[in-house]
């Protein structure tokens, strides 16, 4: 099982304000990046203790800007979900 990946977006510091002045469900996201670095490592440890094998994929918020906007869908946590299913396929392609 543990060939099975979990892509998780992983955000640059840069970019978080970003992330939460576009996303409609701000509220959801932790509001420092310090607090959603502790929230990441959680989530990581907590996947790969199930045997699976977590995967960071570098979010580019501008870029999931342009494919909420491609694709006529709000930046909310589906959209984000759908966006680093999309990247992680991508890189699993290569």
């Amino acid at each position: 099982m543990k060939d099975m990946v979990i892509g998780i977006g992983f955000y640059r510091r840069e970019q978080w304000q970003l992330l939460r002045e576009t996303a409609i469900d701000a509220h959801m996201l932790e509001e420092s990046y310090d607090d959603w670095i502790e929230v990441l490592d959680s989530a990581v440890t907590k996947i790969a203790d199930q045997g699976l094998e977590p995967r960071l994929i570098e979010m580019d918020v501008d870029a999931l800007l342009a494919y909420c906007k491609q694709h006529g869908i709000p930046n909310n946590a589906e959209a984000r979900a759908k966006f680093i299913a999309k990247l992680t396929s991508e890189t699993d392609e290569e």
